[in-house]
C-alpha cells in the first residue's frame, strides 16, 4: 500500500472558538475539534473527534451535515459509531461526534476541500476541513542491534537481537540473509519465537524485532570473525555489520593404544599399559594432572604424572604402572 502524509488544516467560525472548559458570561453553540492539525496515511480512511458544546441554551436539536465533499470522497458523520443526522446537546452540555473520510483509490498530492455545517435554533456553524495529500516517502530499511559484537567459545550459540524497521511509504516483505565464514551457519526467528524464517512482512512506518543465530563448527580456531546481516526489499536494503570473537577451549580424552583402554594385571607385581591423552579442542590444555580410581588395595603410577601443556590438536602417550 503506498503511503503518504495528509495534513489537515480546520478553520473554525468565530462562534466555533476553543470551548474546552466553560467560559464566564458566555452563551452560544460551539462545533470545535481538539486536533486542528493531523496527519494521516493516504489511502486509508480518516475519522476526526469533533465536539459539539452548548453553553447558556435550552436543549438544542442540531442538524448536522457535509454539504461540500472533495470529489470522489465520502464523508459521512458518526455519532456512537453509527452514521447521524442530527444530535440533541442539552444546556451546558458536550455530544461528541466524528466525522469519517474515505479517499478513493486513485486519490494523489493536492489539496481536498470539505465543509461540515451544525444547524441549530438560531445558530449556523460552518467548518471547513482541508486535506493536504503529500509526496510518497522514499524507501528505506534499517536495521539495528544493541550488540553488535559477541564472544565465546565455539560450542556457544550466538545470538543477535535484531530491529527491522520499515521507513518506506509502503508496506513491504523483507528478505534476510547473511555473510558469514565458510561452514558458519545462520538462521532467523522472529524476537522470542522459534520458527525459522527467511521473510516477514512489515506495514509502512513499522518496525518488527528479530534474532540471527549463529553456530559455528566445533573445531572453529580461536579468533574474531565478520558477519554481515542483510535485510532486504523490492525497493531498499539494509546491512548490520556484526562480529563473533571465539575464545579458545581445550577438550581433552583418554583412550588406550588402539582405541583399547583395558590390560591384564598380576597380584604381586607391577603391571603397565600404554595410554593416549589427546586434546581435540582448539586451545591448548594447561596444567593437565592425571589420576585413577582403582580397587581396594591397589596403587596406579603414571609416566608423566603431568601434563604441563597439550597443545590442541595434539596427543601425548602415558604409562601407567598397576600394582
Amino acid at each position: 500500500m503506498l503511503r503518504r502524509y495528509l495534513t489537515l488544516l480546520f478553520l473554525v467560525s468565530a462562534a466555533a472558538a476553543n470551548a474546552a472548559d466553560k467560559p464566564a458570561n458566555v452563551t452560544g453553540l460551539f462545533l470545535t475539534t481538539r486536533y486542528p492539525g493531523l496527519t494521516v496515511r493516504a489511502g486509508e480512511t480518516t475519522t476526526i473527534d469533533l465536539s459539539l458544546r452548548n453553553f447558556n441554551l435550552p436543549p438544542q436539536e442540531v442538524a448536522l451535515s457535509v454539504p461540500q465533499v472533495a470529489n470522489g470522497w465520502k464523508a459521512t458523520i458518526l455519532g456512537g459509531g453509527q452514521p447521524i443526522e442530527s444530535a440533541i446537546v442539552p444546556p451546558d452540555g458536550d455530544e461528541r461526534i466524528q466525522l469519517r473520510l474515505e479517499p478513493p483509490t486513485e486519490a494523489g498530492p493536492g489539496d481536498y476541500h470539505f465543509l461540515v455545517q451544525a444547524q441549530g435554533e438560531g445558530n449556523a456553524l460552518k467548518l471547513p476541513v482541508v486535506l493536504t495529500i503529500g509526496k510518497e516517502l522514499p524507501a528505506k530499511l534499517k536495521l539495528t542491534t544493541n550488540f553488535p559484537a559477541l564472544r565465546g567459545t565455539a560450542t556457544t550459540s550466538f545470538k543477535y537481537k535484531v530491529n527491522v524497521t520499515n521507513d518506506s511509504g509502503r508496506d513491504s516483505t523483507i528478505n534476510f540473509s547473511a555473510d558469514a565464514p565458510k561452514n558458519f551457519q545462520v538462521t532467523f526467528t522472529e524476537a522470542y519465537g522459534t520458527q525459522q524464517l527467511t521473510s516477514i512482512p512489515i506495514e509502512a512506518g513499522k518496525s518488527k524485532d528479530i534474532e540471527a543465530s549463529v553456530s559455528l563448527p566445533r573445531d572453529t580456531p580461536a579468533g574474531d570473525y565478520k558477519l554481515v546481516l542483510h535485510a532486504r526489499s523490492d525497493a531498499a536494503s539494509a546491512d548490520l555489520p556484526t562480529s563473533i570473537t571465539v575464545v579458545g577451549q581445550p577438550r581433552l580424552s583418554l583412550a588406550g593404544e588402539g582405541g583399547r583402554l583395558s590390560g591384564e594385571a598380576y597380584a604381586g607385581r607391577d603391571s603397565q599399559l600404554t595410554v593416549v591423552a589427546k586434546n581435540d579442542g582448539s586451545e591448548a590444555a594447561r596444567d593437565v594432572e592425571l589420576s585413577a580410581t582403582a580397587p581396594e588395595g591397589w596403587k596406579t603410577n603414571f609416566d608423566p604424572k603431568e601434563l604441563p601443556e597439550l597443545d590442541a590438536g595434539k596427543s601425548q602417550q602415558i604409562k601407567v604402572t598397576l600394582t
